[in-house]
């Protein structure tokens, strides 16, 4: 029976416990402020608002929002489509939203982020002309642990738990590494040259089917 390490919480189906052997040991840990500790930081003047994470949207759920949504990532998508928001754009990556925003006129946006998120989409559009307002909503903590067990797969899911892992855990060139995306993918090819797989869909549904298919 194969091993396979999720570096985050992480629901999956009952098969899966069926057929491989699953650790589940969080590398990052995840806190949404309260809506009140950044409500008033939002300019009244804005109407356009990025959004590029799921903890984003859970972080702007209780707060009244008039305006076109520009997100990356389903998953987020289908949180803020919970929330009745009125998304403008979908896409699976940062880069291929800019393109995008980038077509229209709208000249200032609010950015919903958190401590650690990417800067690469608000530094382009700044660079274009383009005003963003960051507003920090959640925060990223690394939790490192030393892991002595030996795995046939690891699972990251963002940047940040690649980075919390490294920091204290080499991976085997052996180990089969399957990611969330392909951002995540590309820092863990920082590291060295290993097998990377990432769903061209960035869903949890795709990346499970992914690992599925590639560990039978």
């Amino acid at each position: 029976m194969k091993r396979i390490l999720f570096t985050s919480s992480f629901s999956i189906p009952d098969d899966y416990e069926q057929e491989y052997e699953i650790d589940y040991i969080p590398f990052i840990y995840v806190e949404i402020y309260p809506y009140y500790e950044f409500i008033k930081q939002i300019p009244l003047d804005v109407d356009s608002f990025i959004v590029t994470s799921k903890n984003s949207a859970k972080a702007i759920k209780d707060i009244e929002l008039e305006g076109k949504f520009f997100v990356v990532g389903k998953s987020t998508a289908k949180e803020l489509y919970g929330q009745n928001r009125d998304i403008a754009f979908i896409t699976n990556y940062a880069e291929d939203l800019l393109e995008r925003m980038l077509e229209t006129d709208i000249k200032k946006y609010v950015f919903f982020k958190g401590n650690l998120s990417l800067t690469i989409l608000p530094d382009a559009l700044r660079k274009n002309g383009v005003e963003v307002v960051g507003i920090e909503c959640y925060k990223t903590l690394l939790t490192p642990h030393k892991i002595d067990k030996q795995y046939d797969a690891i699972v990251f899911t963002s940047p940040s738990a690649v980075r919390s892992f490294s920091s204290m855990n080499e991976i085997p060139q052996e180990t089969i590494i399957f990611t969330s995306g392909k951002t995540t993918a590309e820092t863990v090819s920082t590291l060295g040259e290993y097998k990377i797989y990432y769903p061209e869909d960035t869903t949890k549904e795709s990346l499970l089917e992914l690992i599925k298919k590639e560990n039978k």
